[in-house]
């Protein structure tokens, strides 16, 4: 993804994936978002509808692979929702992560360019419209 910063003032290449996984408890669905991962080389993987209470650095390992990673996950409330936000840590520096009801964010910059910016991974139900209401 080529991301433009500024208008027509810089260009910042970035790699993001954004992914919505209906749930990671089962093998087969971690195996798909690590092909991902190795297909795309992110630097940031936008995960949502985790659907897991607590995501740890084993499981973030075992979708991100042996490159060095960083992460912040919001849980699941019940059997739905969650997210996760992955990192190349050679790639990005994150200084704030931040979570919210449906949203999680993490603001810091991009190592080679410099350029700070703002990710917001986000969730709401379809049956929760609260964005055109």
């Amino acid at each position: 993804m080529l991301g433009v910063v500024g208008v027509g003032v810089r260009v910042c290449n970035m790699r993001m994936v954004s992914c919505n996984v209906c749930g990671l408890g089962g093998l087969e669905k971690r195996k798909e978002v690590k092909e991902l991962v190795r297909e795309k080389a992110p630097f940031v993987l936008c995960i949502q509808e985790t659907k897991m209470g607590v995501i740890d650095d084993f499981l973030c390992s075992s979708l991100w692979g042996l490159t060095e990673h960083g992460f912040s996950y919001n849980p699941s409330q019940g059997t739905s929702r969650g997210l996760a936000t992955i990192w190349n840590t050679s790639e990005v520096e994150v200084w704030l992560t931040a979570r919210g009801e449906h949203f999680l964010m993490i603001h810091g910059r991009f190592i080679k360019s410099g350029e700070e910016f703002y990710i917001f991974n986000l969730y709401v139900n379809n049956s929760y419209n609260i964005l055109f209401n």
